[in-house]
């Protein structure tokens, strides 16, 4: 990002990035909703800084988080309960649509698992194998939503390269996972040009 501050605490008209995410959850499930936010420890002072600026994010617990998103999850599962669901989002995501917030709680409710998908835009090819179908592809966004009761113990396992997300995890311990459609302005801040896209979302959707 080259930026001097973590890409969670960046500025986006006026508010740091994790702050117009927590709005959105709790637009979509209420101001009682707890948050566990899982951060580098190095990080924990700046946030106390933010907040004193901004006033508080909501937050329940903070985690000191992992080397690998995967014990970072870990580290966040291990303080929450063994029953109920749990929605894993990425604090540099924004603009998830309240009703695909909704859709994937309810739906890992009734099936313990999903996650927001969108189309791919692009073609995609493998190196090895050539060009993949793309009307069979789907990017992958969060929140991913689970069961606790079955998802706490699918993380009770080493880490391997191939969990590259948490339905990885899930759908490696035996569980299916549902497929949610997802929301185009759900986009992960990675890059300059990914804030400058962000900032023509806030905008057309009215500093909401």
């Amino acid at each position: 990002m080259q930026a001097p501050t973590a890409k969670q605490f960046i500025a986006l008209e006026g508010l740091p990035l994790l702050w117009w995410t927590l709005r959105r959850f709790r637009e979509a499930l209420g101001d009682a909703l707890p948050v566990t936010l899982v951060l580098y420890p190095g990080l924990f002072d700046e946030f106390a800084v933010l907040e004193a600026q901004h006033g508080p994010a909501g937050i329940t617990r903070i985690v000191p988080g992992g080397a690998e998103r995967f014990h970072s999850v870990q580290a966040g599962l291990a303080e929450l309960p063994d029953h109920g669901v749990v929605g894993i989002h990425d604090a540099v995501r924004p603009f998830p649509d309240v009703s695909v917030i909704r859709s994937c709680f309810a739906s890992a409710a009734s099936t313990g698992g999903a996650i927001p998908v969108v189309p791919v835009k692009d073609s995609i090819r493998d190196l090895h194998a050539g060009p993949l179908e793309r009307a069979s592809l789907r990017a992958v966004q969060t929140p991913q939503c689970f069961d606790l009761a079955r998802l706490k113990p699918a993380y009770a396992v080493p880490y391997e390269d191939r969990f590259t997300d948490d339905a990885s995890v899930f759908e490696a311990a035996g569980h299916p996972v549902e497929l949610v459609p997802g929301n185009s302005h759900n986009i992960k801040i990675t890059t300059p040009e990914d804030l400058l896209v962000a900032r023509a979302f806030l905008q057309s959707e009215g500093g909401h």
